[in-house]
């Protein structure tokens, strides 16, 4: 059984241990400590200091926000041996940026997961660092598929799965805001504009999953011509939504391009 060291136990840290520990052994270095009681107590994991963990851990997973990185790789320089991983899953951090700070022939694989893997329905990108091994792959992909699935990438487009999935639930959540506040301003109560709304959403989720059509002809089953569907739809390609998604991209993939830099 691999043992996989967490530097960091923070909602995203914490949702990955949750399903990796029916699987792995897990350690984890939290510094604040009524975190690192919490993850005992639910996750009966055990907190260690950064240098036994690194030392006891097979895979080093840095959990850490993006500002703490530098101090982090400060720390744990030289500890890392040829035998051990580390996978890193903040948005803005390059794999070379991680080998640079760590020095020698590192083996490094960047992640970019997403809210969901909180409830094991996340998806996770992966790429492949300049040194490490396609079984590096495999095994990370095994770790965050204990958290939803996986997709492997090419580091160049990280920061596009950032702005698509990484991002993504925010673009959701807002999208069922609005048409929460829009079901209420048509006279439902807060609790009926909720159930008719969550319902709708699940359901054509699944709906989409299941099918074998593509998203554009189930739009187009619903949209009945000059029926209530289209009145609607006329309204949000008058107001040229779809552009409007495409310029939201582009500026969160913009931004985890600066934030890389």
């Amino acid at each position: 059984m691999k043992t996989i060291g967490f530097i960091g136990g923070g909602n995203m840290g914490a949702a990955i241990i949750s399903r990796a520990c029916k699987q792995f052994k897990i350690l984890v270095c939290e510094k604040d400590k009524k975190r690192a009681a919490f993850l005992k107590r639910k996750f009966k994991v055990v907190n260690k200091d950064l240098a036994s963990m690194v030392n006891a851990s097979d895979v080093i997973v840095l959990a850490v926000k993006p500002q703490d990185f530098d101090g982090v790789l400060d720390q744990i320089k030289g500890a890392i041996s040829s035998r051990q991983v580390v996978i890193s899953i903040a948005a803005g951090i390059t794999s070379a940026f991680i080998e640079k700070k760590l020095g020698g022939k590192v083996r490094v694989i960047r992640t970019m997961p997403n809210m969901p893997a909180q409830v094991g329905e996340g998806i996770t990108a992966v790429a492949k660092g300049k040194y490490a091994k396609n079984t590096d792959v495999a095994l990370a992909r095994k770790i965050f598929n204990c958290v939803g699935t996986t997709v492997i990438v090419q580091e160049k487009m990280i920061d596009a799965v950032t702005a698509v999935s990484g991002s993504g639930p925010a673009y959701v959540f807002y999208f069922v805001e609005c048409l929460l506040n829009a079901a209420q301003s048509l006279g439902f109560s807060k609790d009926v504009s909720k159930d008719l709304v969550m319902a709708t959403l699940l359901g054509s989720a699944h709906l989409l999953d299941q099918q074998k059509e593509d998203v554009a002809s189930l739009r187009a089953k619903v949209t009945s011509k000059g029926g209530t569907t289209q009145a609607a739809m006329d309204v949000l390609m008058k107001n040229k939504v779809d552009k409007i998604f495409s310029q939201a991209l582009k500026a969160a993939q913009k931004r985890a391009k600066q934030l890389a830099e």
